[in-house]
């Protein structure tokens, strides 16, 4: 019979090593083992065009092309699993930047965004100062002035836009306007690893019990499951009871099922590596131009955002082997940077040696 030392190790979920994975007691995993239940997730999200580029007016598509933003506009609307989001999240660590799964751990790379986004990973950081008239900003990129009714915070309202402009979304941040006033310029930016950033944020926010929803590029997270999970794509044998209507017969999978099917995960049931070179001859040159860091260990910027990028720890999705990697680079102090009250601040300046890295 197991000692009760063993059967106590056996049944503690916290990490042995508690100075790397130093955040398990504000976790989501330790309020699940203590059984207080996890919501599911809300996702805000934009919207992709439904048709992908066929809804684009043809006039628009070489300044998408400028700007690199065409390939992502090809993107048709990805339905969003909330349920696999938040059995995703409850993996997530806040420390590494990586899911913990039982084959070791992984993550949404560089690569990933690069080949499924077709988003620019190599260029100026997306960083500017966040301060400034906010009207003024908006009425020389538009041409128009907006009232301060129109801004909700830092965020242009959808709704003034698509009084004045076209149907749109909810709401834009101002800050990225300036970035958009030369499109020749938009296109030198590394718009792949600032959307990276802000997902990380998201996902490490969305570790805390307390959080109700997660934003970001949750587009890129459900094609990357499907790719890395298999047995999680769309497609799976539908029942078979004939008093059900097809739309009707395909399996419902809830948190349950995620979670059991990750605490049950095999070697094999994981793919390491989604990208033959095969597959990577026949992209645009966008999507692998910058591979040479793709397994660069740098910080992610966008604006007040700062995430160290990790892939050391998933080296196996390179196709290389996985040696023990370093301790997780991301300090304290970059996990709890907003914007209230810094909306002057010159992000530049404060990240300059993380910059110079």
């Amino acid at each position: 019979m197991a000692s009760s030392s063993s059967r106590s190790r056996v049944l503690n979920p916290d990490p042995e090593d508690g100075s790397l994975l130093r955040y398990q007691s504000i976790h989501v995993s330790e309020h699940i083992w203590d059984g207080r239940e996890h919501p599911i997730l809300r996702v805000r999200r934009g919207h992709f065009i439904h048709a992908g580029m066929e809804g684009v007016p043809v006039e628009i598509i070489p300044h998408l092309t400028v700007a690199g933003f065409a390939g992502v506009a090809q993107l048709a609307s990805i339905p969003i699993d909330r349920q696999l989001i938040t059995a995703l999240v409850e993996r997530w660590r806040l420390e590494t930047h990586t899911f913990h799964m039982s084959p070791g751990e992984c993550a949404i790379t560089l690569q990933d965004i690069a080949i499924q986004m077709s988003l620019r990973i190599d260029g100026r950081p997306v960083i500017a100062p966040t301060g400034g008239d906010r009207a003024q900003i908006v009425e020389d990129l538009l041409g128009i002035r907006p009232p301060n009714s129109a801004f909700m915070g830092s965020s242009l309202k959808f709704t003034w836009l698509d009084e004045h402009f076209s149907h749109v979304g909810s709401r834009v941040l101002v800050r990225y306007l300036p970035l958009l006033e030369d499109l020749e310029i938009t296109g030198q930016y590394s718009w792949g690893s600032a959307a990276l950033a802000f997902l990380y944020r998201e996902l490490c926010m969305s570790t805390n019990i307390d959080r109700s929803s997660i934003g970001g590029l949750t587009p890129l997270v459900m094609l990357w499951a499907w790719d890395r999970f298999p047995f999680l794509s769309p497609g799976d044998p539908p029942y078979t009871q004939n008093d059900l209507p097809y739309g009707a017969r395909k399996e419902r999978k809830d948190l349950a099922y995620f979670r059991f099917k990750f605490d049950h995960l095999k070697r094999d049931q994981f793919v390491w590596q989604s990208y033959s070179i095969d597959l990577m001859h026949t992209l645009p040159a966008i999507c692998t131009e910058g591979m040479h860091i793709w397994r660069a260990i740098v910080p992610l910027i966008c604006f007040q955002i700062c995430k160290w990028y990790q892939p050391d720890r998933t080296m196996r999705q390179f196709g290389m082997v996985q040696h023990i990697p370093h301790a997780p680079y991301q300090p304290d102090q970059l996990h709890d940077i907003t914007l209230r009250g810094k909306t002057a601040d010159n992000w530049e300046s404060k990240f300059r040696g993380v910059l110079e890295h």
